[in-house]
């Protein structure tokens, strides 16, 4: 990840196996863990890109699904908020490269983890 986020991922796990047609089937999953924390009143955005899997030589799909896995709260969640606005992948250089966008609006809150999972489809 870049901007905010460390570059670290917890209990990646990656699952290989084929379609009926002979296509690789791969689904990867584990989280990402950051620091994001909120600035009150308002929304406080960011985006985050990761770039996870091994290398394609032809991807025909990719399902992916960015999820708050950990948020934390010093106070009383006053006007707060937690969100995954939107997500999007690309393959850049053979790899599954995804890019999204959290947000955050309680002055003492944070965003701790997200979550990925993602599903693809093609030639290894």
């Amino acid at each position: 990840m870049k901007g905010n986020f460390p570059d670290f991922y917890a209990s990646p796990q990656e699952l290989y196996t084929k379609t009926g047609d002979g296509r690789n089937l791969v689904v990867l999953s584990g989280y990402a863990v950051l620091n994001f924390k909120g600035s009150g009143g308002s929304w406080r955005r960011v985006t985050g890109e990761m770039v996870r899997g091994p290398k394609w030589k032809r991807l025909d799909d990719v399902v992916p699904i960015i999820s708050l896995a950990a948020i934390a709260n010093q106070g009383h969640a006053i006007e707060a908020g937690w969100a995954v606005d939107w997500c999007n992948w690309y393959n850049l250089n053979s790899q599954i490269y995804l890019k999204f966008g959290l947000a955050i609006r309680d002055v003492d809150g944070w965003l701790c983890r997200v979550a990925y999972h993602i599903t693809a489809v093609g030639i290894l």
